[in-house]
Order: C-alpha cells, then structure tokens, then sequence
C-alpha cells in the first residue's frame, strides 16, 4: 500500500484532489476470451483536509486480494484497514477458465466491512456483512451479479441486497454509490463491482475529495470454444455382396437359368420322377 500525506495547506489537497478526479478511474483493460479477473478492494483517493486527518491525503492501495485465470487461480487478505477508508475481516477472490467446457468464472467477497469514509455523510460508520461480486461466461454470453448484506448508508439510502445492475446513490457535487455496477466492454468482457463509491471532489460543504473506492470486482472475457468431444468410433462396415449392384440397391440373388425355385427365390430340391 502506497499512502502521501500533503502537509501543505488545503489549496495543494484541492490541486491533488484535480489531479486524481480524471486519473483514478477503476480499470477498464481488455480481456481476452478465456480470461478472467476479481479482487477485493481498490482505493485511489486524495482527501481534502479535515477528512480522516487535518492535512490532505493521497491513498493508492492498489488491487487487494487480486486472483486471475493467469496466476494466482485465487487470493485472500484478513484484516485489511484500507487507510482508515474501509476497513474488513476478510477478504476473497478467484478466478477460472474451465478448458473442457470453455468458460470463465470469477468472484470476490469481502466480510465484515465498515466504511468510515462514508461517516461525516450518513450520521455514523456504514457497515455490510457482506460485499460480493461475480460473473459467468458462457456460450450463450456473460452474465454477472452481486450481493450487499446489511449496509445502511443513512441519508444516502439503504442499500438493497440484491440491487439492479447500477443502482446509484449519492450526494450530487459530493459522492456517487454504485451498487451492482456492470461495465460491458467493447471486447465483450463484463465487469461487475459490487460497490463502487466516487468522491466526486466538489467544492460543497461536507466535500470529501476525490478518486474511487471499489469493493469486490470480477471481470470475465468471452467464453472460448471448447476442444472437439472426443469421436464415437465409426461401426465396421459390412463387405458387399460380389451379387450387389454398383447402384448400391441392396442384395440381388442370381438363380441359375432353368432352376426350380420356391416362392421365396431359393432354390427347390429336385424331385426326380
């Protein structure tokens, strides 16, 4: 975890605050079919002073808990203080590309979370038991979801378990929340975050600063095709008759020229008078 303090006066913390506002966006890289991503949590932050501190601060934690189809196949973190942001008991992620049916899985969960950044603006520290993201890439396309259990986030709203893809509360000029943010990139990947939190570095009483904090995000690429299913073994064929036409129209019985013959083509036994 990188952490700057801005020791100088709240004009070079407004600068900073600038400066991250357009710069501090959550990834959006290209992901190629059969890839898949998650982590845990991820803030790029610059706090006006007073908030979490008198001086200004600049926060980049990176992507905590980060897995990929790529290595690490999974990751974990207990006890994670994001820099007084957010803070959590554990945190998870995992990410799979099945090669025998071709698709792609991804989640990240975290348990346990407060979010004391949040607590000038909801009248107390926000909390959730859970914060999870996932996404499922098929043949028939990519799919994701997430799940926010018992967070209350005051004036701002409460924030439903199962929100609808992109559900935002806020404060306008002050700070945008995301639930169930789902990013449908050119390349076809999806990008789900569980929790998406913009301070939106306004001038407003109450302002925080600006830069994202992103709780629990799982990107999935298409799904690839699947290697051919191993081949049912042709039946061995049947040698044609020498009787049978070139045409192919089946068996033809050849009766000698002048031979009895039953009702079915066989020959009849001679009876001699």
């Amino acid at each position: 975890m990188r952490v700057t303090v801005l020791r100088s006066s709240g004009v070079l913390g407004l600068a900073a605050g600038a400066l991250l506002a357009g710069a501090l966006t959550p990834a959006t890289a290209a992901t190629a079919p059969g890839e898949g991503s998650a982590y845990g949590a991820s803030a790029q932050v610059s706090l006006l002073p007073g908030v979490l501190g008198q001086g200004g601060l600049t926060v980049d934690t990176g992507t905590l808990a980060a897995s990929s189809t790529a290595g690490p196949a999974s990751a974990s973190v207990a006890d994670v203080p994001l820099r007084g942001l957010v803070t959590a008991r554990a945190i998870t992620s995992a990410a799979e590309h099945a090669t025998s049916t071709g698709q792609v899985e991804a989640n990240a969960s975290i348990v346990d979370a407060t979010l004391p950044v949040l607590a000038g603006l909801t009248g107390g520290t926000p909390s959730a038991s859970v914060i999870a993201a996932k996404c499922a890439s098929t043949a028939s396309g990519v799919t994701g979801s997430s799940q926010v259990v018992g967070l209350d986030l005051g004036q701002l709203g409460t924030v439903p378990v199962a929100a609808a893809p992109n559900t935002a509360l806020g404060l306008p000029g002050i700070v945008q929340v995301i639930v169930n943010e789902q990013i449908h990139h050119d390349d076809g990947s999806l990008t789900v975050n569980a929790l998406h939190i913009k301070l939106l570095g306004g001038q407003l009483t109450g302002a925080l600063g600006s830069g994202d904090i992103v709780l629990a995000s799982a990107t999935c690429g298409k799904a690839t095709t699947p290697p051919d299913a191993p081949g049912t073994p042709d039946a061995p064929s049947t040698p044609a008759s020498p009787n049978a036409t070139a045409a192919g129209l089946g068996q033809v019985s050849i009766v000698p020229a002048g031979a009895p013959q039953t009702g079915d083509g066989s020959l009849a036994t001679l009876i001699e008078k």
